[in-house]
């Protein structure tokens, strides 16, 4: 991030930044990239992560766009109704596989 300003892109996408961060770091790094990502004339940044804490700062120019697919996602079958988020979730807690 601290060097960004010395090359020109459109776009940046940031790869898995909060990986092995305490939370109080990976809150202070999303602040940093969230007032960097939304100045006016910068990059469009594009973060990549398998997860984020809750409570994080959002700046209303932001999008947040989650995928939900792969072979860890509970099977539409063992749910009510449409895509219902917070069912999936508690599928998901009880489903939960352990990656060792």
């Amino acid at each position: 991030m601290a060097l960004q300003d010395l090359a020109q892109s459109p776009f940046r996408v940031v790869d898995e930044i909060n990986q092995g961060m305490d939370p109080r770091n990976e809150r202070m790094v999303h602040e940093r990239m969230v007032d960097i990502a939304c100045q006016e004339r910068t990059s469009q940044y594009f973060l990549v992560t398998p997860k984020l804490l809750t409570g994080l700062k959002f700046h209303p120019k932001m999008k947040v766009h989650v995928i939900n697919s792969g072979e860890h996602v509970p099977d539409s079958s063992t749910l009510q109704g449409d895509w219902n988020l917070s069912e999936m979730a508690k599928v998901a807690l009880t489903t939960r596989i352990r990656v060792s």
